[in-house]
């Protein structure tokens, strides 16, 4: 990849609705586009897009601008501090009940990070990467505590280099308490048309078996024993019908693109230990399109794991901070031409 390599941004949607604005970032190799992201900072600070070697590989402005305006979780939303449900939007943590409630609304999916506006600079850029900063704090007073009261600072950096996206974020307690929490990114993901195939492995040891409103009970299934689920083989992501969640084993998570002789590699830090698998098309929950989505959501802990906790299960991920502590992570996104 030698040649010359120049880094930019705009801010687009100025003057329009504040959620709606975002930061276009792109990478050019020898005058030619070669990767590209766009942010949303008043919007969760999510991203949409992700762009590499002539092809978007997710929902992006223009052509799905309506539909990134209308849907907060079309794009790559952060999902911070509860990452997918929580039961009856409600937890107990050390023998205390919390009510999750954000703005009147009770709040029990994908957290109440996604919604809020961060703290943010411009772009800066470096000699291999543009990179993008945003702060959210949970102090008390602001409506995200009365949802989550636990004093808190989450950082996110996006890196944008011509090999793909680089997600890195920092938490710190800065409460007086412990305090649990989870994140992770729900990246939708696009397929040119309804016949490419996209071919899934995902490194997964074992099911979280779940009730019908998709809560975990509690119970590990063995992958081997489970029919059509059956992510850690390779098979073309258009074969499953699956909202469910996988706990994982050591390895990288790959899509395969063969009409577009490309790889996508998503490698995580050890703290990422659940992967979730959506496929609304297929499950007859979104009407069917020209370009079928699906989504692919790394998190660090499983659907409503402050609960599963609290009762004693084990394998939830959930982690917990004590007063004044950080932690931090990245997820990766990786783009190669595909070998065979």
């Amino acid at each position: 990849m030698g040649g010359l390599v120049l880094f930019h941004w705009e801010k687009c949607g100025t003057g329009q609705d504040p959620a709606c604005c975002y930061y276009n970032l792109w990478v050019e190799r020898n005058q030619q586009k070669c990767a590209q992201v766009h942010i949303y900072p008043n919007a969760g600070f999510k991203t949409t897009g992700l762009f590499w070697n002539g092809d978007w590989y997710g929902p992006a402005e223009p052509e799905w601008g309506p539909a990134l305006k209308a849907n907060s979780f079309l794009g790559a939303p952060v999902l911070f501090p509860t990452p997918n449900r929580v039961r009856n939007q409600t937890f107990r943590f050390e023998g205390k009940q919390y009510e999750m409630i954000k703005n009147g609304c009770r709040r029990g999916q994908h957290g109440i990070a996604f919604d809020s506006v961060w703290e943010h600079s411009d772009p800066a850029i470096e000699s291999d990467a543009i990179l993008l900063t945003g702060t959210l704090e949970i102090l008390p007073g602001c409506d995200n505590y009365l949802a989550f009261p636990f004093p808190c600072r989450l950082t996110v950096t996006y890196r944008l280099t011509m090999k793909g996206l680089g997600f890195y974020y920092q938490v710190e307690n800065t409460g007086d308490s412990d305090m649990p929490y989870g994140i992770g990114l729900h990246p939708c993901f696009t397929l040119q048309n309804a016949h490419e195939p996209v071919l899934l492995t995902i490194p997964a040891q074992a099911l979280y078996e779940v009730t019908p409103d998709l809560l975990p009970t509690g119970r590990l299934l063995a992958l081997d024993a489970c029919k059509g689920y059956e992510v850690d083989q390779g098979r073309d992501v258009k074969t499953f019908r699956l909202d469910n969640g996988f706990l994982l084993k050591d390895g990288d998570t790959l899509l395969r693109y063969p009409e577009r002789n490309t790889q996508l590699c998503i490698r995580t830090t050890p703290e990422f230990t659940v992967s979730v698998l959506y496929t609304p098309v297929a499950l007859g929950q979104l009407p069917a399109s020209e370009h079928p989505i699906f989504f692919l959501e790394h998190q660090t802990c499983c659907t409503d794991a402050i609960n599963l906790h609290e009762a004693g299960v084990q394998n939830t991920g959930l982690l917990i901070l004590k007063p004044g502590e950080r932690n931090e992570g990245s997820i990766h996104y990786i783009f190669e031409e595909m070998t065979q």
